[in-house]
């Protein structure tokens, strides 16, 4: 497990080999909920072209830290999209292992837990990033669901992200540049 490693030390497609997916994570109480729902009205298709919006942070605070960019045990990170109540509705669930168990990741695991949270997932056999959480459900809920032995006897912590249902649940995000805050 590789905690809160920073995005320009990634390059996806040289893991892909071991990893099938990076998760970012980005605190909910952070992202701007109105500029964002402005954006994912103005997308095109099904792909957001543009940055998710920062509200204004107090000074000395950086995006970076209210974000975690997380290697998970290769083939766990699992993204679906479930059909939601109402026949136009989906709702997004995320499942993933870090593997390791020792302070940082069971810090991970404590602070976050309940915590609203907006997920950048990025298949590396290909870079494509996938945008998890529409302004309409205000991010997805982070829990872990076990801590310790996982299946195939590695220790680690085992997580899900649940959303709420809304139209469009997950979009393809290639944003043009970065916005730090």
């Amino acid at each position: 497990m590789v905690k809160n490693i920073k995005r320009k030390d990634i390059d996806a497609k040289s893991k892909s080999t071991k990893f099938a997916f990076i998760i970012t994570l980005i605190e909910a109480a952070i992202v701007d909920w109105a500029a964002l729902s402005a954006l994912w009205a103005a997308k095109t298709g099904a792909k957001l072209t543009s940055q998710v919006p920062y509200l204004t942070l107090e000074t000395g605070d950086t995006v970076d830290n209210h974000t975690l960019t997380l290697e998970c045990k290769p083939g766990t990170i699992v993204p679906i999209i479930n059909a939601g109540e109402a026949p136009t509705d989906g709702k997004a669930e995320i499942t993933a292992i870090v593997e390791g168990v020792d302070e940082n990741t069971l810090q991970m695991a404590y602070e976050n837990q309940g915590k609203e949270m907006v997920a950048i997932v990025e298949r590396c056999s290909d870079g494509k990033k996938f945008l998890f959480a529409n302004p309409c459900t205000g991010g997805m809920t982070f829990q872990y669901q076990s801590i310790g032995a996982q299946d195939g006897g590695t220790a680690g912590i085992n997580f899900t992200l649940s959303g709420a249902d809304c139209p469009e649940p997950m979009l393809v995000y290639e944003p043009a540049a970065a916005v730090q805050g």
